[in-house]
């Protein structure tokens, strides 16, 4: 909920100042500098102004989509006779399959994951996948009130516990979170 807040006085700070700018009578080509300062030093202050339940959100989130990638890319496509192969939309080998869970994981986390998913069995021209999924829980079955965030979690590392006690900790990577690992 302080996510939707925070977008919206963003959003609402936006059209404002973008109002106040389309209606000045100054011609455009001349802002007046005392207003250019003013509308940067309101803006600024209020961007990097993020409390740690945003943060947390952040990094739950990241790791909510982290899961569902794992099931698009292990647990969507089938051969003819109906068995899981790695989707053929994202990769079509080890390498490919890194590659596209690195904007999800963390290096070692997403060798982790090929290694379990990743048989040496092929179908389809495809590699069979295992059905068993690597995660003991569904993340995404959960709701914010289902997760403990951890105390010590700070703007570049959001650590939390479902109540099924799977521990997720998520890192900032590249101003995004990734997951780092699942336990």
């Amino acid at each position: 909920m302080t996510l939707k807040k925070t977008t919206a006085g963003l959003i609402l700070l936006t059209v404002m100042l973008t109002g106040a700018a389309c209606s000045s009578n100054q011609p455009k080509s001349s802002p007046s500098p005392v207003a250019a300062a003013t509308s940067n030093t309101t803006a600024a202050p209020q961007a990097t102004a993020e409390s740690q339940d945003a943060v947390n959100m952040k990094g739950y989130i990241a790791a909510r989509i982290a899961q569902e990638k794992v099931d698009f890319l292990f647990a969507e496509a089938k051969s003819t006779d109906g068995a899981f192969i790695l989707n053929p939309k994202a990769a079509d080998g080890k390498e490919k399959a890194v590659k596209f869970l690195s904007s999800y994981f963390d290096t070692a986390m997403a060798d982790k994951l090929t290694a379990h998913y990743l048989t040496d069995q092929k179908a389809d021209n495809a590699i069979v996948t295992n059905k068993q999924s690597f995660f003991t829980s569904n993340l995404l079955a959960t709701k914010k009130e289902d997760i403990t965030f951890d105390a010590s979690n700070s703007k570049d590392q959001v650590k939390f516990t479902t109540k099924d006690g799977v521990t997720y900790t998520t890192k900032k990577a590249n101003d995004k979170f990734v997951v780092a690992d699942v336990q």
